[in-house]
């Protein structure tokens, strides 16, 4: 039989108390990774978190990390719709300049042994070679808005799938809960 162990001193409590209130829901800060650490059981963890009134700690951090994760998810659900019209915006504009006058230039090399060379710049009317590229660059523009948005339908979808889920997974529980006890489900059912 393993020695009894002794009683973990009260200023060594009060240090795994302040942990628990500090690490509580993240993965330095499980029961077991707590345990490990101050070298007790995960009883005596369970203990002091009960003394120090940190019994919901754990849940309470887990509470606060499902919202952060659903601000987190609100925001960047925000900047891609932000980048969602500015890419829409970004199409309208090459679409609305599609005839416009096109700038050339050109890199001449000047006349003589040391002359060197200078740009000449060119304004001529867009040609099909031109239309060409401002239309694969609307194009390119367009399928990457529409795919931000497919996004965003697919996430809204998946959420509500998992709320059906949870419900019907809920109304199962119920029904289990309110059979009696010493009552037997038929075959197959849960």
């Amino acid at each position: 039989m393993p020695p009894p162990q002794q009683r973990m001193p009260d200023d060594q409590r009060a240090e795994v108390a302040d942990y628990i209130r500090a690490h509580a829901g993240t993965p330095d800060g499980t029961v077991r990774a707590i345990a490990a650490r101050f070298g007790c059981s995960k009883t005596t963890v369970g203990r002091i978190a009960d003394q120090h009134g940190l019994s919901d700690a754990w849940s309470e951090a887990t509470d606060r990390t499902a919202a952060a994760t659903a601000a987190r998810a609100a925001y960047v659900a925000a900047q891609r719709a932000a980048l969602q019209e500015d890419l829409l915006d970004t199409a309208a504009d090459l679409l609305d300049r599609l005839h416009d006058r096109v700038t050339h230039l050109n890199v001449v090399k000047a006349p003589g042994e040391f002359a060197g060379e200078y740009v000449e710049k060119t304004e001529l009317p867009s040609g099909p070679g031109d239309w060409r590229q401002t239309m694969q660059a609307v194009q390119l523009a367009s399928s990457q808005a529409v795919a931000l948005a497919k996004l965003d339908n697919e996430n809204t979808t998946t959420a509500s799938v998992t709320g059906l889920l949870d419900a019907f997974m809920e109304d199962l529980q119920a029904d289990r809960e309110a059979r009696e006890p010493g009552e037997q489900p038929p075959d197959g059912e849960p």
